[in-house]
């Protein structure tokens, strides 16, 4: 039978906590590349809550810069999710 842990719990950080963020993103020259990367500018003032959609609005950014063919412009937003008919 194992025995339960009585280990005491890691201190939970409070409000006083001064976070340490990384700089912000140097610009790569790609305008959309760089306007995904300008997102993470809005993640450290969002409650901790946001931070994944946050993080999930970015990602499809970078997803958008990827397919987009170099030297056109972006193809527009779907306007309903995948999948959707």
């Amino acid at each position: 039978m194992t025995e339960p842990n009585t280990s005491p719990l890691p201190e939970t950080p409070g409000p006083d906590l001064d976070v340490q963020w990384p700089d912000d993103a140097t610009p790569t020259g790609d305008a959309l590349v760089d306007r995904a990367l300008g997102l993470l500018e809005g993640v450290p003032d969002s409650p901790v809550a946001e931070h994944g959609e946050l993080y999930a609005g970015i990602h499809d950014s970078l997803l958008e810069a990827l397919d987009a063919e170099p030297g056109l412009p972006a193809a527009p937003r779907p306007n309903s999710p995948e999948g959707d008919s």
